[in-house]
């Protein structure tokens, strides 16, 4: 789970410091830095799984081409920020296995992870050079203190414990350049030139030799960005076929097979995806996977009213979204973060509460223990949409992301700056996040919302008597 993210020097996120809940809606004009913010996540994931500079050629395209390392940087007038720094709070789950199957137990579940790259031009070729990394622990009692969002003391037990004092990995200069230290756990431990590693040290020593830096790689190559497209949502699954849906939607027969054949009673899963498409369809009576060993396929398929399955091809965009979002929120094996961008595409304003009430359900429910039934996973959304922002909680859902003007060596520069509604517990943290302005809500206040709900946003902002 990721708490809390701190950006520097990225895009427009020249310093930019987020707190995370279960589920997280931000909001904001276009060119604001909500997609900006989603890039950040999902290049940390990237690290995971690529070397550094792969991970930069498979960011997010941008007219078709792939991102540059020069583009990444935070650019106004002749000022270009000389770092780029990632820092992340996360809580990880202590039991994980490396990818040999040898299990591991961190020594902590709380814990702050920070990478630092430049930019290196040398040899006529740019690219991001590792600066810097580090891995340290935060204590309970600070994880208890600042975890921000409700919580009961049964959900912060069941996931803040273990203890540490030492870094698990640290950053030294030499006279060549600085050293990344990754420490023991048992072991001798292992040092690396930073300029010369094409990994981060999490993305490169995730092994059961480094429990805690394989825990905090297991989270952050969980997180997902979903970038739904109704081509891939719509087609069929192949047998061969990864059996879990992909960031484009793909595979959701597949997925949805996997998990009946995991359950007990045979049709409980296709029952449960039926009932809930059912709220948003009128008519939905029956959802079904065709398996054809032929063609060795998988289709869903959908029964109306007039008691003929149609195949998923004729369902609407929104409806898929809403399938694959319920199919996501009945599978186990989903955890970590999963950002969404502009959920209410395709939805009917009428059903907005019922999208926006299923992402908050698939998230972990911080009144209940951390366990099987409540995996440790959350979800952020952004939107533009008058009718979303409304129907979450301002209090502990929305985040506003907006841009403001400043001076860095004497050049004038807009930058994305985070608010939130007031009271709410990320401005009573007092670290950064500052009011949202009442001005700044005309856009976002109109007659979406129920008239007891739009009472409430007015009562919130009633200036003090």
């Amino acid at each position: 789970m990721l708490t809390r993210l701190r950006v520097q020097g990225f895009k427009n996120l020249w310093d930019v410091d987020v707190r995370f809940g279960p589920f997280t809606c931000m909001a904001g004009p276009n060119g604001a830095g909500k997609s900006n913010l989603f890039d950040a996540v999902t290049f940390l994931h990237l690290l995971t799984k690529q070397p550094i500079m792969e991970a930069v050629r498979l960011l997010r395209e941008t007219k078709g081409r792939s991102a540059e390392p020069r583009s990444l940087f935070t650019t106004f007038g002749d000022y270009r920020a000389p770092e780029i720094c990632f820092t992340a709070d996360l809580i990880v789950e202590r039991s994980v296995q490396d990818d040999f199957g040898v299990p591991a137990l961190s020594s902590i579940s709380t814990l702050r992870y920070s990478v630092a790259f430049r930019l290196d031009t040398a040899n006529g070729t740019e690219r991001l050079e590792l600066t810097r990394e580090s891995l340290e622990r935060i204590t309970q009692r600070e994880a208890r203190r600042d975890l921000g969002f409700p919580a009961s003391t049964a959900f912060k037990d069941s996931c803040i414990e273990g203890r540490r004092g030492k870094p698990f990995i640290s950053t030294t200069k030499s006279d060549s350049g600085p050293v990344i230290q990754a420490h023991q756990e048992g072991h001798g431990g292992r040092r690396v030139p930073a300029p010369k590693s094409s990994r981060t040290t999490v993305g490169g020593m995730a092994s059961s030799d480094f429990p805690t830096i394989l825990a905090v790689h297991r989270e952050m190559e969980s997180w997902r960005t979903l970038l739904l497209e109704p081509s891939a949502m719509r087609a069929p699954s192949f047998h061969q076929d990864d059996r879990v849906i992909s960031p484009r939607g793909a595979n959701l027969p597949g997925a949805i097979y996997r998990l009946e054949q995991q359950e007990k009673s045979r049709g409980a899963v296709t029952a449960e995806l039926a009932n809930r498409l059912a709220n948003l369809i009128d008519g939905i009576r029956e959802l079904r996977i065709r398996d054809d060993s032929k063609t060795e396929t998988l289709t869903l398929e959908v029964k109306g009213a007039d008691g003929v399955f149609r195949p998923a091809k004729s369902l609407s965009d929104g409806t898929l979204r809403f399938l694959v979002l319920s199919t996501l929120g009945l599978d186990p094996e989903v955890r970590g973060i999963t950002c969404l961008e502009e959920p209410e595409n395709g939805i009917h304003p009428t059903r907005i509460p019922a999208i926006v009430q299923l992402l908050r359900d698939i998230s972990v429910d911080p009144d209940n223990p951390v366990d099987e039934d409540n995996p440790l996973r959350q979800v952020v959304i952004n939107t533009h949409s008058p009718e979303v922002f409304q129907n979450c909680d301002p209090r502990t859902e929305l985040v506003f992301l907006d841009e403001v003007s400043i001076n860095v060596d004497n050049q004038e520069g807009r930058v994305a700056a985070v608010h939130a509604p007031e009271p709410s517990w990320r401005v009573e943290l007092r670290d950064g996040t500052t009011p949202m302005a009442r001005g700044r809500m005309g856009a976002y206040l109109g007659q979406a919302a129920p008239r007891e709900q739009r009472q409430l946003w007015l009562n919130i902002f009633s200036p003090p008597s």
